[in-house]
């Protein structure tokens, strides 16, 4: 009898959602509203009766209402907002329906009721989406991206950063083993990027033993231009058993050059809190000034 009941529930729910589609996009009502069902639907069997009447169907419809907005909503806390009022990502299984990451102005969201589940899960695989405005971000209209010479990311070109695009990522640019979503799609990241870095690094560079080290604990001044060269930075500082005071080694180019951190390392040691920076610099012009906590230049 209980697989006799699901069946016939299974059927209901069929029904149901079909005359949802073909109506809810029209008509702003909620589905109860939509149904003009009466009387009863008697199902005899040898273990008894199954009686299913108009109050189950609108119980039926109920929950699918709730789903629907539960979906809507859990896209919102996911920044996707399903919208009428265009731009964004035009939905695909409903005309005049966009996906946006940016929340609309009140009164500007898609009422759930009025979409159908083809459409809400069309927005489900749209909050994958890597948006290439930074509004989706939380920044202010108009905001610009710029890239510090540090490879830190900045909304000002103060000291010569470049202008950026937001870019959605790859494989090749994740670290190793660190996974991420991107456009739908679960992505494991490779560190290509890195690798090529360091391969970039090492081509310069040649032989290590050939390079000079030059203290820049007080600041170095370059007497010629230097096409690329390597920065170790660190500082040690004497631990006991409440927190540690220690602080992060300082690093500054004044003059030109572009420079990316290539290694950032803390551990304890002997009582001491260590922190060590590598960069890789590129491009200094001579009298470019270097300086760095306890730190040595090669080039």
């Amino acid at each position: 009898m209980k697989k006799k009941m699901a069946s016939a529930l299974l059927v209901l729910t069929m029904v149901v959602s079909t005359c949802m589609v073909t109506t809810a996009a029209e008509n702003p009502s909620a589905t109860k509203a939509e149904l003009h069902s009466e009387g009863v639907i008697r199902y005899s069997g040898s273990e008894g009766d199954v009686i299913i009447d108009t109050a189950d169907f609108y119980t039926l419809a109920d929950q699918l209402d709730l789903f629907k907005v539960r979906a809507v909503k859990q896209l919102g806390v996911m920044r996707t907002y399903l919208t009428r009022s265009g731009g964004g990502v035009s939905m695909t299984s409903a005309e005049g329906v966009y996906a946006v990451h940016r929340k609309p102005q009140a009164g500007e969201e898609a009422d759930p009721l009025t979409l159908d589940f083809a459409t809400i899960l069309e927005g489900i695989a749209v909050s994958q989406s890597i948006p290439s405005d930074p509004t989706a971000y939380g920044l202010p209209a108009g905001t610009r991206l710029y890239q510090k010479k540090d490879g830190t990311l900045s909304t000002s070109d103060a000291d010569g950063a470049e202008p950026i695009n937001i870019q959605s990522a790859v494989a090749g640019n994740l670290s190793a083993g660190t996974a991420a979503w991107v456009n739908g799609e679960l992505l494991l990241g490779t560190g290509a990027d890195m690798s090529e870095k360091l391969g970039e690094i090492s081509d310069s560079m040649g032989d290590i033993d050939n390079a000079t080290g030059y203290s820049i604990d007080t600041g170095y001044t370059l007497p010629e231009d230097v096409p690329f060269a390597i920065a170790y930075v660190s500082t040690n500082t004497h631990t006991t058993s409440g927190p540690s005071t220690a602080k992060d080694p300082v690093f500054t180019i004044n003059g030109g050059g572009k420079y990316t951190e290539l290694i950032k390392k803390r551990y304890l040691m002997g009582g001491y809190d260590v922190r060590i920076r590598v960069y890789f610099i590129k491009n200094m012009p001579a009298g470019t000034v270097i300086t760095g906590t306890k730190g040595l230049l090669f080039y």
